[in-house]
């Protein structure tokens, strides 16, 4: 009998405290509406920061500014950004130089018919200059094992020779040598590694 009347009570008081705050959270009219208006300001500002990165119109040319250098400082050139429905002038700006590192410019690009904001950001700096001509290295076939001729890697501001090693074979696969490209000015380090054939 107490067993049963304690818990008639717990479920009573439980339930209570349930619909009590179910009722403070969901049912209260004036808090869905409230909810419903930061869900509203929440899309606007999501509609608006859209608005700010894409555009169907090109960008306009940019403009020539003028600037003088300063000692430890990278000049930044200005941009248009896209705001409001229309194409916006930023002007430069000096951004202290970051060691290791080049600034790469902000662009816009065209994908799927819309030109696209892609911000100006710090990366780290590679080489300007192409890679020295690779050194001969005497190896002999060894079976069972592929030769992994050596490479120049870019290390502390300047290529640093990797000598090539041996390599097990691995069946169905074949080495990819690795190499330098050249994109946007620096040479990238694109490794090698195994394939399938």
């Amino acid at each position: 009998m107490r067993k049963q009347l304690f818990r008639l009570l717990f479920t009573a008081l439980l339930g209570g405290t349930i619909a009590a705050t179910a009722g403070h959270a969901y049912a209260d009219p004036e808090h869905r509406e409230e909810r419903r208006e930061e869900q509203r300001h929440e899309e606007r500002h999501e509609e608006r920061r859209d608005e700010r990165r894409w555009s169907h119109e090109a960008p306009p040319a940019l403009r020539v500014e003028r600037h003088a250098d300063r000692r430890g400082y990278l000049w930044v050139g200005g941009r248009w950004d896209w705001r409001d429905g229309r194409y916006q002038w930023i002007g430069g700006r000096y951004e202290a130089e970051r060691r290791g590192y080049t600034w790469r410019e902000p662009r816009y690009e065209l994908r799927e018919g819309a030109y696209v904001n892609v911000e100006g950001s710090w990366v780290v700096a590679g080489p300007r200059a192409a890679p020295p001509a690779l050194r001969e290295e005497r190896w002999e076939a060894r079976h069972g094992f592929v030769w992994v001729r050596g490479r120049y890697d870019w290390r502390g501001g300047e290529y640093a020779w990797a000598p090539g090693h041996y390599e097990k074979e691995r069946v169905g696969f074949v080495w990819r040598e690795p190499r330098w490209e050249l994109r946007d000015g620096t040479y990238v380090n694109v490794e090698g590694g195994w394939v399938a054939q």
